[in-house]
C-alpha cells in the first residue's frame, strides 16, 4: 500500500487498529481453549497422580523396612526389571537471615560475602568527553524508531 495522503495515514492506522484488535480476540480464543485444556487435563490426570503417590509411599515404606535386603553391598539403589528404587542424598543447604552478610563482614569475613561491583549507568550519562576517555565510556546514542500506536476507540468492534 502506497500512502499519499494524511487521509491515508488516517485509514491505514484505523486498519492496524483493526488488525491489532483481531489478533487481540484470536490469542484470547486461544488462552480460553489453553486454560480450559490445561484445568481439563489437570482434572482428569488427579486421580492418577494421588495413585502414582500412595504407589511411591508403598515403595519407600517397604524400601526403609527392607533396606538390608534390597540394598546389597551398601549400595543406595536397585535396579528391578520394570525400573530402579533407590535414596539420593542430596546436598546440604545454606540458609542465610538478612543480616548475615553484614555480621559476616563486621567479624573479619569479607571473602564470605558477594559484593557485584557494577557501574552506575545512569550517572555516567553526565559524564564530560574526558571523564568518558579517561574511564573507557562510551555514550551511545539513542536511535529513532518509528511506531504506531492504534486507537482502539475509532474501531467499534474492538469492544466486543
Amino acid at each position: 500500500m502506497k500512502i499519499k495522503s494524511l487521509q491515508d495515514v488516517e485509514e491505514t492506522i484505523k486498519c492496524v487498529a483493526q488488525i491489532d484488535a483481531e489478533i487481540r480476540a484470536i490469542d484470547n480464543t486461544a488462552t480460553v481453549a489453553i486454560n480450559k485444556a490445561n484445568e481439563e487435563a489437570a482434572r482428569m490426570s488427579a486421580p492418577l497422580a494421588a495413585e502414582r503417590e500412595k504407589l511411591l509411599a508403598a515403595l519407600k515404606d517397604y524400601s526403609d523396612a527392607n533396606r538390608s535386603k534390597i540394598y546389597e553391598d551398601g549400595k543406595k539403589s536397585r535396579e528391578f526389571i520394570n525400573g530402579t528404587i533407590g535414596y539420593r542424598q542430596n546436598p546440604d543447604k545454606v540458609e542465610v537471615s538478612e543480616d548475615t552478610a553484614d555480621l559476616l563482614i563486621k567479624a573479619g569475613f569479607q571473602n564470605c560475602v558477594k559484593v557485584k561491583k557494577e557501574p552506575v549507568k545512569a550517572a555516567l550519562k553526565n559524564f564530560d568527553a574526558a571523564q568518558q576517555k579517561k574511564f573507557h565510556v562510551s555514550l551511545v546514542p539513542g536511535e529513532e524508531t518509528f511506531y504506531c500506536k492504534a486507537a482502539e476507540r475509532t474501531i467499534p468492534e474492538a469492544a466486543a
